[in-house]
């Protein structure tokens, strides 16, 4: 049945609200300064309080410039890793639902090198970035996304369910928001145990509404637990955008509604994210308790492998692609005098590792259809190793 006028012109202003209102910078309702116009550091002046430093005082600035080179290697080896998981998805050697990253490395790689190895992380659906920038292998990792038995979880977990306990990460999760009550349980065994460690929960933007999140805040300021709750702000919960689910611009207030020490930071600006890190894993390391980040990206892909991402604003996607963390900090590096000889040494040893892994996992075996028990029920006395212990690196 044809529509109505009165429906036509209802359908147009639908539309024209959501181009107008879902743009490719934050906070757009408010006016807010957009995140391509920030500085790209910690103290950007764009979204409430930000980690502040001297001149030259950053933790960052103490960096070498082969440990910067490293930084780059971690961003480029995750986007690199998810680019071939989506081949090899395409191809059909991976089977469920891949979610990628891509875009949003900065946080996992300005996270990954701030944190010493005996701090524990959990991470989301999301998860690949996270897990490499822990250093974590990607022959094991892409193993694990084939079901190989030579696999971090000897193929038993795939791309929802990564862990690899061998660098304290507790593991990827499907359950929007999880890491949070999972990581504060986490944080108040070390504080009991007195380990000197920290916990780490990253999720999204769409998981700031979710009530384990807000439980698991809650008790983690009541108690003081030595805990980081990362969230990685790409705007979008799956394919709805945050102004429709969200009641506020700052996502911010979301740390200060519970009293707690808060940051916002340019995810997309590695070293804003690792200097920010810094900072709040030595807070909540000195006893005073859980800090809450809100790290402001762009997803560069669908939310998941095959989205055609109809729900996005005409031009939003190639609008995002102009704050790409990665050929930004590759001009920083330049910038910095790092010589170029050595970005590209690394970069061509980026590519080699991940043919090697692709081809290892390829000609791996999948796990014996007698082990498919196995791994159920926990066993006793547990075989693994501790949480909190030094990781293998």
């Amino acid at each position: 049945m044809a529509a109505s006028p009165k429906s036509k012109t209802s359908a147009k202003k639908s539309a024209a609200k959501r181009d107008e209102t879902v743009s490719p910078t934050p906070r757009s309702k408010s006016g807010a300064k957009p995140l391509a116009d920030t500085k790209g550091r910690a103290d950007a002046d764009a979204y409430g309080e930000h980690a502040t430093f001297p001149k030259g005082k950053r933790p960052s600035d103490k960096l070498s410039g082969a440990e910067l080179v490293q930084i780059y290697r971690t961003m480029l080896l995750a986007r690199r890793f998810e680019e071939h998981v989506i081949d090899q998805f395409r191809e059909g050697n991976l089977p469920g639902f891949v979610h990628v990253a891509i875009g949003q490395e900065g946080i996992a790689a300005g996270v990954g090198h701030a944190l010493p190895a005996g701090d524990i992380i959990a991470s989301t659906h999301r998860a690949h970035a996270h897990i490499i920038a822990r250093g974590s292998s990607v022959e094991a990792l892409m193993a694990e996304m084939m079901g190989r038995i030579t696999g971090v979880c000897q193929g038993k977990g795939g791309s929802m369910h990564l862990a690899d306990m061998s660098q304290n990460v507790v593991g990827a999760n499907g359950v929007v928001g999880s890491g949070v009550p999972m990581m504060t349980g986490v944080a108040l065994a070390q504080k009991e145990l007195e380990t000197g460690n920290i916990a780490v929960a990253f999720y999204g933007d769409g998981a700031t509404s979710q009530g384990n999140v807000h439980e698991g805040m809650n008790l983690a300021q009541i108690w003081e637990l030595p805990v980081l709750f990362i969230c990685e702000n790409n705007r979008y919960a799956e394919s709805t955008p945050s102004w429709q689910t969200v009641p506020v611009d700052d996502l911010t207030l979301r740390g200060a509604a519970h009293g707690m020490k808060t940051y916002a930071v340019d995810g997309n600006d590695v070293l804003a994210m690792y200097d920010t890190t810094y900072v709040a894993a030595e807070y909540a390391r000195s006893g005073k308790g859980p800090v809450y980040i809100v790290a402001e990206t762009q997803r560069l892909s669908g939310h998941y492998v095959g989205d055609a991402e109809v729900y996005r604003p005409k031009g939003e996607a190639k609008a995002a692609r102009a704050g790409d963390p990665i050929p930004a900090f590759r001009a920083e590096l330049l910038k910095r005098k790092v010589k170029e000889a050595d970005v590209k040494a690394v970069e061509a040893e980026v590519e080699e590792t991940m043919e090697r892994a692709v081809e290892s996992a390829l000609a791996a075996d999948f796990p014996p259809a007698e082990d498919a028990m196995k791994h159920v029920y926990a066993e006793y006395p547990y075989p693994g190793p501790v949480l909190g212990a030094e990781a293998r690196r």
